[in-house]
């Protein structure tokens, strides 16, 4: 395997994580707008913290391996 084509794996793979991170957000997001008890938002905002972190994370990457594939994940 190429270096080239160990970083397109790397990319297409960090792509494919935050599409998945993105869609974890967005459900705890919904949750979170949908409880009112205070240990669940307590709990749910603990999480969407560390999703978030994971997502910057997972940006990273992808800005570090940058290749000319075209994803929608970038766009978020």
């Amino acid at each position: 395997m190429t270096k080239s084509d160990f970083s397109a794996e790397i990319f297409a793979s960090s792509a494919l994580h935050l599409d998945v991170v993105d869609e974890f957000i967005a459900i705890t997001q919904a949750k979170l707008a949908a409880t009112t008890s205070d240990f669940a938002r307590d709990s749910l905002n603990d999480l969407l913290a560390g999703l978030t972190e994971q997502r910057e994370t997972y940006r990273a990457v992808l800005a570090a391996t940058a290749h000319p594939l075209s994803t929608p994940a970038l766009a978020a």
